[in-house]
């Protein structure tokens, strides 16, 4: 099961997957949704229910009923936000570490599994989906996850995963993806934020640059993001700090290069959002890996 790093705010949070792989069937509300958040797990997430606003990476979509999504390790993520909303979904997790020796020499080959900023969304056909069900179903019913049967089950579930994905690989570029016009507006302000983080930008200068009022930008962005733009650039500063924390830069490093005024303000900000601090976050990361 994955451990949050956290406590149960809706903040961004790393959530560490201890286990192997954990497989869930979930047909239930949410009193308070996962805000955005990554793990050390690879994630295939079926929805069955329809998702207005799903946060992958830099991309805002819609994603329909019936979609697979593949969610790499350490990709920022969040799939729903409406509380008390019914929704169903299936969730396999699959630890990345423990994956990438699993595929062994098969690793070049699966490489998409690793690669954080490439998330999949991927269209199966119908029968495709009632076969992933029944995959799904069938690993789930088995009693001791451990099992030499229940491994065995993974397996064929990852093979018929792995073969879709190959046979929809031209339904996972962006403009194949159910993006709005609005969306595609907070998408290319996620895009300018990444590239310019270090600058520390203000609504005001992304209005500007963007030619729009920064009252109805901020009511836009918060909009299909369900958090204020400020928040998000926050979020997306910590969520850099960890990519360079785990790459091997010192703590010091990172708050000088994300051009936080002091060590005390990145080191406070850091806790606060994933709960540890970044020097024991830092010595984590091998495990993390």
């Amino acid at each position: 099961m994955a451990a949050s790093v956290t406590d149960n705010r809706s903040d961004t949070a790393f959530y560490y997957v201890s286990s192997p792989f954990d497989i869930a069937y979930r047909n239930s509300a949410s009193a308070s949704p996962v805000g955005p958040h990554s793990h050390n797990a690879v994630e295939f997430y079926l929805t069955l229910t329809d998702l207005p606003d799903v946060l992958l990476n830099d991309t805002v979509l819609a994603v329909p009923a019936g979609t697979l999504l593949i969610i790499p390790a350490f990709c920022v993520h969040q799939l729903y936000h409406e509380a008390g909303t019914v929704y169903e979904r299936y969730i396999l997790t699959i630890r990345d570490k423990w994956l990438s020796t699993l595929l062994c020499e098969n690793r070049s080959e699966y490489a998409y599994l690793h690669d954080s900023s490439h998330p999949l969304v991927i269209f199966p056909e119908d029968t495709k989906k009632e076969e992933l069900l029944r995959y799904f179903d069938g690993l789930l019913s088995h009693e001791d996850p451990a099992s030499t049967k229940a491994l065995i089950s993974l397996l064929q579930l990852f093979d018929l995963i792995h073969s879709i994905k190959k046979e929809k690989k031209d339904l996972i570029n962006k403009e194949a993806l159910p993006i709005s016009a609005s969306q595609k507006k907070v998408n290319d302000i996620i895009s300018y934020l990444t590239e310019h983080l270090r600058d520390n930008p203000t609504i005001t200068e992304l209005a500007g640059h963007y030619y729009l009022n920064p009252d109805y930008l901020a009511r836009l962005f918060k909009k299909h993001m369900h958090i204020s733009l400020g928040h998000y650039i926050m979020l997306q500063k910590i969520s850099a700090a960890e990519s360079l924390l785990r790459e091997g830069m010192t703590v010091t490093e990172v708050q000088e290069y994300l051009n936080y005024s002091s060590y005390s303000y990145f080191f406070r900000t850091f806790q606060k959002i994933t709960g540890i601090s970044p020097s024991r976050y830092r010595s984590l990361s091998i495990d993390y890996n």
